[in-house]
């Protein structure tokens, strides 16, 4: 609880996003990068205390990825490599 309400939810920032694709820049090729950019780009440009990628925002978007395989270059592989460092991101 915060001083003024709930606590927001823990959020990947800005910082911490460019952190993550840097992660991600020995296991993604260019056009993989630029698909997770574009994925999580609305998110990224949010304002206030909504700025940043939330856990809901960050699962939607893997589902996504998940349901929708024949729409982005993404494999199965690349997918849990963005889950496994964006989960530091995203702990309490």
């Amino acid at each position: 609880m915060g001083w003024f309400g709930p606590t927001p939810p823990k959020r990947i920032t800005e910082s911490e996003f460019k952190l993550l694709m840097s992660n991600l820049y020995s296991k993604l090729d260019e056009k993989e990068r630029y698909e997770v950019e574009k994925l999580f780009r609305g998110d990224m440009h949010e304002s206030g205390i909504d700025a940043g990628i939330s856990q809901v925002e960050f699962d939607s978007a893997v589902t996504w990825l998940r349901e929708n395989m024949k729409k982005h270059v993404l494999d199965e592989t690349d997918i849990e490599y963005l889950e496994s460092y964006a989960e530091r991101y995203l702990k309490n």
